[in-house]
């Protein structure tokens, strides 16, 4: 899945409304419209949140998916069903109910701030993503003019990382960031 922006600040949003459903005797169910009600609600300042529309939240809920998976948590979204049938739809791949109460029994306040690292993560994923690409030749002019200007302020042997150098540029790294990374 290409994870965008987008998806992770809907889904950062979806989470906490998810967690409180979870919380609540029995666990609550929400239709795919509800569930963004009540996120538009609560964030209000969120512009993605308020832009998006039911139809897109499958793919908002994968990126929480994807972290309970990961943390091998049980399921939220089995709290998200169709406002025609009342349930999940039929790739959920589970019994609803029991993973249901498996999300009723679990104490969710242990892991908030580790679904917001996670968050974190992804994004530092799309930054290095969305770096400009530099060809070789592109490469070698960056490191050059970096280096003639910091010269006296790098290691001695910082040539003997060249090629390094060149290669941390080509894949988007800033001249500080590709320096700093060659310097043994």
């Amino acid at each position: 899945m290409n994870i965008t922006e987008t998806d992770l600040a809907v889904a950062s949003s979806l989470y906490p409304v998810l967690v409180d459903c979870a919380r609540q005797e029995p666990v609550r169910k929400l239709t795919y419209g509800a569930l963004l009600e009540e996120a538009k609600a609560r964030f209000p300042g969120n512009h993605a949140i308020q832009m998006a529309i039911p139809v897109s939240l499958r793919r908002r809920l994968d990126v929480v998916r994807l972290f309970l998976t990961e943390q091998k948590l049980p399921d939220l979204t089995s709290l998200i069903v169709n406002a025609g049938t009342g349930e999940v739809g039929s790739a959920f791949g589970a019994n609803p109910e029991q993973v249901r109460a498996e999300v009723a029994a679990f104490d969710w306040s242990t892991v908030s701030e580790e679904f917001d690292l996670h968050i974190e993560g992804l994004r530092k994923g799309i930054a290095v993503r969305s770096r400009p690409k530099r060809t070789r030749d592109e490469a070698k002019k960056v490191m050059s003019a970096y280096y003639i200007e910091n010269r006296a302020k790098l290691p001695k042997d910082i040539a003997d990382q060249r090629e390094l150098i060149i290669e941390f540029l080509c894949e988007g790294l800033s001249p500080e960031e590709a320096f700093q990374s060659a310097t043994p």
